[in-house]
């Protein structure tokens, strides 16, 4: 959440935020009603920190453009126009119908934030 908090644009934030909360709310319910391995509870805090790092990593990339930018740097055009943020999915990931359900879900709910497109 500090890193949303640091690094994510604020409309951002707010989906970010809890997404994340539910997430672990649900693995630590998962875990104590022990429906969850010790291989599954390690691959989920994995991919966490993998998203972490991923957030650390464009979050950082995004602020030095913005000091350079504001610094009066020449900045490459392709540089200045990037404001995506996260990565493409796998292609023929295959994903369980609930990661699809989940999937749907957080892409409507960016969709709403982005104002519909």
């Amino acid at each position: 959440l500090r890193a949303h908090q640091k690094y994510l644009p604020s409309d951002m934030k707010s989906l970010g935020d809890s997404y994340v909360k539910a997430e672990f709310r649900s693995i630590l319910h998962s875990n104590n009603n022990k429906t969850t391995t010790p291989e599954q509870s390690q691959a989920f805090v994995d991919e966490w920190q993998k998203y972490l790092d991923q957030v650390v990593a464009q979050g950082r990339q995004r602020h030095n453009h913005g000091a350079l930018s504001s610094i009066g740097a020449v900045v490459p055009e392709s540089e200045t126009t990037r404001t995506t943020l996260g990565q493409d999915l796998p292609d023929g990931l295959q994903l369980s119908d609930e990661q699809e359900a989940q999937l749907e879900k957080l892409r409507m709910e960016a969709n709403k934030l982005a104002g519909g497109k």
